[in-house]
């Protein structure tokens, strides 16, 4: 499954520059999943992540390859939240290691990558107040003080995403970056993780047959793309 190559390759480039601290993901964690969308009053917000004007970047890249995604892991460029005093720019990156022989094909691949991408909109840790924008893939996240006081952390944070991303029978491994430093250079970051949203939405053209005048449209060289990739990786059946 090579899709989303160019997303790996791009982050692994832009990372040489700024290395990543792998955070512990095997103690066990007492964070809970609130199960329902939480209220984090102002008087009860430590700082946020990610509000306001500050960049909030969030997406997911999918491969099939050990190369890319060998293990569980969770890395941090940046300051973990006990150590973070004010508001600040943030980044979520996901990058997820599937079983591509599961994912189908057509309208079921596209369905596929969607239902593990909409992870994020059903997760909900204790203290952590995700604010998500599906139209500009914004994460912007209001931390709680309580939640500090407990021990809240990325790597407590993490641990759950990358669980509840594993319920799905098609993911097997889960390597998550988030980014807290200041002078980081996000624009670039979501630069290259938008070629994984213009990819998916350009797989959902091609499979639905959608009729457009694609000398028009913005996504038609990431469609020819895509269609091309599709024609290797998921081949008609005769």
């Amino acid at each position: 499954m090579n899709l989303y190559d160019e997303c790996f390759s791009g982050v692994l480039e832009l990372l040489k520059d700024y290395p990543a601290k792998e955070l512990d993901i095997s103690a066990d964690t007492e964070l809970k999943d609130v199960g329902k969308n939480q209220i984090i009053l102002q008087s009860d917000t430590a700082y946020e992540l990610g509000g306001g004007s500050l960049p909030a970047v969030s997406s997911i890249a999918l491969t099939d390859s050990e190369e890319y995604v060998e293990n569980d892991g969770i890395y941090l460029i940046g300051d973990d939240l006990p150590d973070i005093k004010n508001n600040t720019p943030f980044a979520r990156v996901a990058l997820i290691r599937v079983d591509g022989n599961s994912l189908g094909s057509g309208e079921q691949l596209y369905q596929s990558i969607r239902k593990i991408e909409f992870t994020r909109y059903h997760l909900n840790p204790e203290g952590y107040m995700m604010r998500i924008s599906a139209f500009t893939h914004r994460e912007a996240v209001r931390i709680s003080k309580t939640a500090l006081k407990k021990g809240l952390n990325l790597s407590k944070v993490g641990k759950l995403f990358i669980d509840e991303y594993k319920k799905n029978p098609h993911v097997e491994a889960v390597k998550l970056l988030f980014v807290t430093k200041s002078d980081f250079p996000y624009d670039k970051l979501e630069a290259i993780m938008q070629k994984s949203e213009d990819i998916t939405k350009a797989l959902d053209h091609i499979m639905k047959n959608i009729k457009m005048d694609c000398d028009a449209c913005s996504l038609k060289a990431v469609c020819d793309e895509v269609e091309a990739l599709c024609d290797k990786d998921f081949p008609k059946s005769e």
